[in-house]
Parts: C-alpha cells; structure tokens; sequence
C-alpha cells in the first residue's frame, strides 16, 4: 500500500467515522435529544447544510467565519457549510414566522462544521442539537430552554451534581463596562468571555519554562497543553481549591500552581484589559465584577450591594425574575449565576447561559446559548424576540464514556430464527417474517449448520434463539433457547410470541 492511499484511508483528522457501536452510543444522545424536546411541545425543522457566507459574515462575527469551510458553486457564489445553525433559524423566521402561532418552540439536530483545531470534545464536523423559543421577550421563556437542556443531559445519563448551567445578562455586562466608561465594549466582552484561554495561554508558558528548567528539553506541545487543561479545570469547578487533588500533588510542575490558578488568571485578564484600552483602575473594577459566581440568590444580594449603573440595574431584575422561574422549572439548583459568561457571538442581547462539566473531565462547554432579540429584525423580518440554545454531542458523549454510562454494544435483534435444515427454510423464513410485527429478529437463509447459527448469535450477543426443525414443526411446536443460560423448552407456534415476551422480561 503506497503512503498516499494508507493516509487517505485514515480518513480527515477532526471527521469522524461512527461504527455500529458508536452509533448505538450517540443514538442514547439523540433519543433524549428528540423525547425531550417533544415531551416540552417543541417542533423539529431543518435547513440547509450550505449557506451564503455573506449570512454568516453578516451576524455570527468575524472570529466564526474564520473557522468556516468556504466554497464557492458553479455561479461562483461564496457559500459555507453552516458552523452553526441560528443564522440559518433567523432566516427561516423572516421568511415564514407568520403562517406560525407565538411563541414558536422549534428545535432541530443538524450537522455543522468548523474548520477548527481537534481537541478532547472538539471536533470539524459535529451534530448540534438546538431548541429556539421565538416571539416572546420573557424570562421565562429563557428558563425554558434552561429546563429542556437541562433534562436533556439527564435523560441523556449525567446526574445532578455532575454538571452546571451558568447564567449570566449580557445586559448587565454591558452596562457596567459603560458604566465605568471602559472603551470598546465588544473587545471587552470578547477579553471576558476568554477568560479560561487566558488561563491557559499563561499556564502553558509558565509550564513549558518549568519543564526546559527541569529537564534541560524542549517538552512537547501536547504534555504542555494537557498539564494546563488539568489545572485549568480544577479552576473552573473548583476555584477555591476546596478538594484533595492527591495525583495533582504527585507532579512537582503542576503542584506549585495549585495556589496561584486564581491570581494567574487574575493577571492575565487584566492584562488583556489593559491591552485593549482600559486603565488600570477601570480593568481592577471590572475584574472585580466579573468574578461573582455562585447560587442565584447569593450572586443576587452581592449585586444589589454594588454600584453598578441604571442600565446594568434593569438587567439585574431580569435575573431575578429568571431565578424565580427556574424554580418553578424545578432546575434552580442545578443553576449558578457567573457575571463572566458573556457568549462570544455578537447576536447574544440578554440572558446568557452555558453548561460545563463538573466531573472534572472536560473544560469545555457541554452547551451554551441565551437571547438574541434583535438577529430576525437585523434581516428585515421586524421586531422578533427569541431565546435558544446550541448542544453538540461531542462533550456530552465524551463525559458519559468516560463515566461507563453506555450499556456494552450489543446486536439490536433480541430473538435469533435458526433452521435445523434446508427443507425447513420456508416456515423459517415465515415465523422469522411474522415475529418481525413485533421484535427485531436476525435469520439467515445460508447454509449453515445450527452450531455455526448458534455461534454467530453468540457473537453478537442475541438473548434468544427460535429453532426449527422438521420434527418439531410436524407438531406445530419450535425450540426456545435461551442464550444467556443455555435453557431451552418445546412450545407451540401459537405459543412462541407470548413465551417470547415472558423470557425477554425475565
């Protein structure tokens, strides 16, 4: 094999192949995907996978389009393939929103593309789960889509306490930056919401230094990187160090930083204030401001002692009025108020949200979305609020794989329909035929001996077997045999679906 085709065959980094038995694991996702969104009243669409690039450049900023797969047609028009879906929603609204009562819940599983760097729960093209509320400016159409995804990762197969929805206004980000008169708004929410990347970029130079002291050698890129993610992750969802990281303190490079996540992160993000135009004084505030985090109420009371600006003051009764919807969605303890979540994208206007592990597994977000009132009427379709989320299946798999909550793979055909003989073939064929109404059922009409029938069963993990042969048929009567105890009994061919149903509860 010549090195170009084994490079080829390899397939493209960052694009996934999904074998039976990934399949049947990301089919748990998708399932809790759809169920959910069905059982809260939402309605599936779809739209297509290219887009104009002049879409996306128009609404999802410069850094988004950046990481767009671009092409052009035999017209030579710039189009991508979509890396997200929410311009794509916003034209289907200016289209057609009034053939539709408000507020619409629509939601939809579609693939998207970003031509981004691989990482752990990061991938090029991806399935995204998104749910919209659109025609309703209230909060409690934002606690909504909370709860949804919230019962989502659930069903899915996290647990309370293995995963968080930080909430944040970027009404009231927004308002204290002009409050304090800090310039470039839109740089600042961007320097906010980087906030864990400047983290990282100040640990990976400050362990890559250790390292080359240490050892005397260059260390490679993705020691470096993965050392930092590991601290990085501790200080996401254990800011004050509170547990006893045993391995952390096995390792002399990482056990040193421990301590100083906090005033790390604290010197980089001010720096990068300071970097685009804020004086120290304005970047010490706001640095101050973006680090409250905790349970609604508390973040609610340490607001209200704070002067923060009219503006930021109107924002601050909308998280009060989304608290308390949250409790009435039964979903404010799995909830935190964090003032630093800001969402990167420039159509976010109001509450914002995004879900993290809490596993310690994975740094990046689970989902994230918020309210974009003003991106339908930016396209001509008049003044249409909405709310919606965005979840890929990538982190959210990685944390249940991790975890060992996927059953083991196994056929989906629960009954085997084995002949003894040839001359059999069609009363086989027929049973086989006529229990497929009501199971999946596995038969092949080969030439093959029941050891060989029973051993490929086996192999694929079938829980029962139907055998049939001359013998019994001239009585009307089949062979169940249990597969997981080797049991097996005579019963009538009127019989065998209700003796079927027995074993497979058993």
């Amino acid at each position: 094999m010549d090195s170009e085709l084994k490079e080829i065959l390899k397939g493209i980094k960052g694009f996934r192949d999904f074998y039976p038995e990934d399949c049947a694991e990301y089919k748990v996702i998708f399932d809790a995907m759809h169920s959910v969104s069905c059982k809260f009243g939402y309605e599936e669409y779809e739209s297509p996978t290219v887009e104009f690039a002049k879409l996306i450049e128009y609404k999802s900023g410069q850094e988004l389009v950046d990481e767009t797969y671009r092409l052009f047609d035999r017209e030579n028009r710039k189009l991508v393939l979509r890396p997200e879906l929410t311009p794509s929603l916003a034209r289907l609204v200016v289209n057609q929103h009034q053939r539709y009562p408000k507020p619409m819940r629509w939601y939809s599983i579609p693939r998207v593309f970003r031509d981004e760097t691989p990482q752990r729960g990061r991938v090029k093209e991806h399935y995204q789960f998104n749910a919209d509320i659109i025609g309703i400016d209230h909060p409690a159409a934002d606690a909504e889509i909370i709860a949804l995804s919230v019962n989502i990762i659930k069903t899915a197969g996290l647990e309370d306490g293995e995963f968080i929805c930080v909430v944040n206004s970027r009404e009231l980000l927004q308002g204290f930056i002009e409050y304090i008169k800090a310039p470039n708004y839109v740089d600042v929410i961007r320097a906010v919401d980087a906030r864990a990347k400047h983290l990282q970029t100040a640990l990976e130079k400050k362990i890559k230094k250790d390292i080359q002291a240490e050892t005397g050698k260059n260390p490679k890129k993705r020691e470096v990187t993965d050392f930092a993610l590991k601290l990085r992750t501790i200080w996401q969802q254990d800011p004050e160090i509170k547990e006893d990281y045993s391995e952390i303190k096995k390792q002399s490079i990482l056990f040193k930083y421990l301590d100083q996540l906090n005033s790390i992160e604290e010197d980089g993000l001010k720096t990068a204030f300071i970097e685009i135009g804020l004086t120290s004084e304005q970047a010490a505030k706001l640095y101050t401001f973006v680090t409250i985090r905790g349970k609604p109420k508390d973040v609610l009371l340490k607001l209200k002692e704070l002067d923060i600006g009219e503006k930021s003051e109107k924002a601050l009764k909308n998280l009060e009025e989304l608290a308390y919807f949250l409790e009435l969605f039964n979903v404010i303890e799995n909830c935190e108020y964090d003032t630093s979540i800001a969402r990167g994208l420039e159509y976010y206007t109001g509450i914002v949200y995004e879900f993290f592990d809490r596993t310690g597994y994975v740094v990046r977000a689970i989902a994230g979305g918020g309210r974009y009132d003003r991106l339908v009427e930016s396209f001509g379709g008049g003044l249409i609020p909405a709310t919606g989320i965005g979840m890929g299946e990538t982190v959210l798999h990685s944390i249940l794989k991790h975890l060992g909550r996927f059953e083991e793979y196994s056929s989906p055909a629960k009954i085997y329909v084995a002949h003894i003989s040839r001359d059999v073939l069609a009363e086989t064929s027929e049973i086989a035929n006529k229990l497929r109404n009501d199971y999946s059922v596995l038969f092949n009409p080969l030439n093959w001996n029941l050891s060989r029938q029973l051993e490929d069963a086996g192999s694929r993990n079938i829980p029962l077997m139907v055998i049939i042969g001359k013998r019994d048929l001239a009585e009307n009567n089949v062979t169940i045999r249990d597969l997981r105890t080797g049991d097996q009994k005579i019963v009538s061919i009127s019989e065998l679906k209700k003796e079927i149903k027995k074993q497979l509860k058993e």
